[in-house]
């Protein structure tokens, strides 16, 4: 296995895959301190800086893609080291952290948590991007305690994750929120300081309002903006000038094609989903969330005269209708007069769509694929790695669709079910 030797203050950048053992001394990745020992893991797409804070030797291997480049210097600027200082003087319950695709948010909450274990606080780290979630699988929010050093969010453990149902907030706005809401919640409860790491839409109007409507929702103490420029300004108008703290992103920041970032996100969604088994659902035992499907009143579909029809229900909003085959316009028309609107969904069509899969308390237990919904037995049959059906109170929809092996295979309209 190769070794490389530095001296204390060098700097080396790994790029993933890359595979590290310290052999001799300590370094520092990201803030944590790894002595002797450590091990740690570099996955594909990932470039992080490695910083020997003693003379060191370590042992690595590269994979595909993998290298090992040595650098002039530090590639933390100094602005962050001293507002890190700032945060682990003041301990502020909630700093939320601003910036646009690729200004290294992940990176900043990595360092700034790895920072404030070294000074013997409990750190709260809140992945608040549900397409690049790194605290939980993809379409979740997910927030976990910094109980060792890490190198990437990805290594650390989720205590609690809300499932918002696809992969980009937008669509899902409520959801969003309330789960960014109870994410917070849970940090208040069990750390010193709670690190929200958001997601990279910022502007349009609906990225705009999202920022500020969960700035002031969330009334975080710090507002931390990674700026290239200026481009974050617009939100930082409506912030109290006394909690925002402006930095430039560091100039070692990659930016990840969009190829990279589904080869991750798909890749996170294979593991979650590895040896994941079928689970089978009474529906007379769990709720069901986000969906019309049993919130109404079920009709007998042999009383609607219309054979294509395997399940019919009254809604609020009209009628909803399961149909093995399609109907006319003329049977769509007629069911109108009588129902008002028509919801149609295609026998089948349920399938490889995600769900949550929560406890009594509405707590997520995991995420489900859909594999088939049995209506005439009410049951509903997910792929999972929830082991035990009794855990599962609860399914919310969400609206994408998923393979077992993680690959997104499609969306569905919030509202098909």
């Amino acid at each position: 296995m190769p070794e490389l030797q530095l001296k204390r203050g060098e700097v080396v950048r790994a790029e993933g895959l890359v595979s590290l053992q310290v052999k001799e001394g300590g370094v520092s990745i990201v803030g944590g301190l790894h002595e002797r020992g450590a091990k740690v893991v570099i996955p594909k797409a990932k470039s992080l800086p490695v910083e020997a804070e003693s003379d060191a030797v370590i042992e690595y291997t590269a994979g595909p893609g993998g290298a090992i480049e040595r650098l002039p210097g530090r590639t933390i600027p100094p602005e962050w080291d001293e507002l890190v200082g700032e945060i682990a003087r003041i301990k502020p319950r909630v700093v939320l952290i601003l910036g646009e695709v690729d200004t290294g948010k992940s990176f900043f909450t990595t360092y700034v948590a790895n920072t404030m274990l070294r000074q013997n606080l409990r750190v709260a780290v809140i992945d608040g991007d549900v397409g690049q979630s790194d605290v939980g699988p993809p379409t979740t929010l997910g927030i976990g305690v910094i109980e060792k050093p890490v190198a990437i969010l990805q290594e650390v453990q989720p205590e609690a994750a809300y499932f918002v149902g696809s992969m980009s907030p937008s669509g899902h706005m409520l959801e969003f929120m309330v789960g960014m809401k109870r994410m917070v919640e849970h940090g208040l409860q069990r750390a010193d300081v709670t690190v929200v790491n958001t997601a990279g839409w910022t502007t349009g109007g609906p990225g705009r309002a999202l920022r500020l409507y969960e700035m002031e929702l969330l009334n975080p103490d710090l507002v931390v903006a990674l700026q290239r420029g200026k481009e974050l300004e617009h939100l930082l108008k409506s912030v109290s000038p006394g909690k925002v703290r402006r930095l430039t992103m560091s100039k070692q920041v990659r930016p990840r094609s969009k190829s990279d970032r589904t080869f991750l996100r798909e890749l996170y969604l294979a593991r979650y989903f590895e040896g994941a088994g079928r689970l089978t659902l009474d529906l007379r035992k769990v709720s069901l969330e986000r969906c019309y499907y049993r919130t109404g009143e079920p009709l007998d579909p042999k009383g609607l005269g219309v054979a294509p029809i395997v399940y019919a229900e009254k809604i609020p909003e009209g009628l909803l209708v399961v149909v093995d085959g399609e109907l006319s316009q003329d049977v769509v028309r007629e069911l109108e007069a009588k129902f008002g609107n028509v919801h149609v969904t295609p026998l089948g069509s349920e399938k490889n769509v995600a769900v949550g899969l929560a406890d009594a308390n509405d707590e997520l237990v995991g995420l489900g694929i859909i594999d088939k919904i049995d209506y005439a037995r009410e049951r509903l049959v997910v792929v999972t790695p929830v082991k035990d059906v009794s855990q599962v109170s609860v399914v919310q929809f969400g609206s994408m669709r998923i393979s077992p092996k993680g690959k997104e295979i499609g969306t569905v309209k919030p509202g098909s079910f």
